[in-house]
């Protein structure tokens, strides 16, 4: 299936742009990435990245929804060459949210004018405020290195009037308490929104590779319930199993993929789900950079269409991971019966099946049964 025919541009797209480099590959990392040592394949990269950018704003008469430029680390880009991907996306108009990633140690007031002109939104992995967490985390910045950047963030929001997410890194398996980083966050910076993630220990990274094992589901399920509930004494909203925010401060880009809406992914290693009718399609690229860079334009990406049970699955998996819900009428469209029971920890309101706090700790659970045939009539 060739890649632009898996999409409807006269619906709300959305736009992930995947920058693969990274200055030093962090010890939990399982993400596709690239070492900063080639100039040339780093401009190569950000030239085909522009192209296909063009080509998609081309076939748009609008702005995309939302955007975000993740990886990887952007901040190992120039400025230059950021503006550049900016300037691409923003062909059409600016969109409603315009997020960049960027490390503690790559933002520059250099970086500032990007903020005024394109981007709203900086995401910072921050990960832990404790120097023997963050050598443990194998981060390759130093906790006053994260300091200063968080006070960059500060001055950036301050004058550009963006908002700010911190990424917070918890359920360590070495005893270290992450409420004292939420609550060091919080005083420091009062971020619009937080993303807590619980530490995995994925095939291949190298925390892997040194044996370290996971917490245990029952102790990460009570430490998760407490921090949790100390982010909902500071202000925060709990809207998705990981992601925390200020009332009206949710993550639009992110709330895409829950909602399962149409997002385009370039770049290395980057996926996509387009809608045409009540086609769905799944498109992902290729994880050789050299070979992304010196084939033609989407020439790298393989797209599928999606069976109606694949959609089902994905739509059930990522309605039960948010606030909003998983919506029954939705899934009904594709299931063609209604749901006749639901998992414990959630409840069916104005026709969604919404999770409580007890429901986000078993969310992949329960989209295997809401799946099953059990709960279908």
């Amino acid at each position: 299936m060739e890649f632009l025919s898996c999409f409807d541009f006269n619906e709300q797209t959305s736009l992930y742009i995947h920058i693969p480099f990274c200055f030093s590959k962090c010890g939990y990392c399982a993400f596709y990435s690239v070492s900063v040592c080639n100039d040339s394949l780093i401009s190569s990269y950000v030239d085909r990245i522009c192209e296909e950018i063009e080509t998609v704003t081309g076939l748009m008469d609008k702005p995309f929804y939302t955007a975000f430029i993740g990886g990887g680390n952007p901040g190992c880009l120039s400025v230059n060459q950021l503006e550049r991907i900016c300037k691409a996306v923003c062909k059409n108009g600016r969109p409603k949210e315009f997020t960049s990633e960027m490390n503690p140690e790559s933002l520059t007031r250099e970086h500032f004018s990007l903020f005024e002109i394109y981007l709203t939104r900086l995401s910072m992995g921050i990960q832990s405020l404790d120097e023997e967490a963050l050598s443990f985390l194998g981060r390759n910045c130093s906790l006053d290195e994260e300091l200063k950047g968080i006070s960059l963030a500060l001055e950036l929001r301050e004058k550009m009037g963006c908002s700010l997410n911190f990424d917070i890194i918890c359920c360590l398996p070495n005893a270290h308490d992450s409420s004292s980083d939420i609550r060091k966050i919080h005083e420091l910076a009062n971020p619009e929104h937080i993303s807590l993630y619980a530490l995995s220990i994925e095939e291949g990274t190298r925390l892997y590779k040194k044996g370290i094992s996971p917490m245990a589901d029952d102790e990460q399920g009570r430490h998760l319930m407490g921090l949790w509930s100390l982010l909902s004494s500071l202000g925060y909203k709990h809207y998705e199993v990981s992601n925390f925010s200020k009332e009206g401060k949710e993550s639009l880009h992110n709330t895409v993929y829950w909602d399962y809406e149409q997002y385009i992914g370039l770049g290395c290693a980057a996926a996509s789900t387009g809608f045409r009718g009540k086609k769905t399609y799944r498109c992902e690229n290729s994880s050789d950079i050299k070979t992304y860079v010196s084939s033609e334009c989407f020439s790298t990406y393989d797209c599928s269409l999606l069976s109606d049970e694949e959609t089902e699955e994905e739509l059930i998996m990522l309605g039960l991971r948010h606030k909003k819900g998983l919506s029954l009428q939705r899934l009904e469209e594709i299931r063609g019966n209604k749901t006749k029971s639901i998992p414990a920890g959630f409840t069916i309101i104005d026709n969604h099946i919404i999770p409580s706090e007890e429901g986000f700790l078993v969310a992949d659970a329960a989209a295997l049964l809401v799946d099953s045939s059990l709960y279908t009539l």
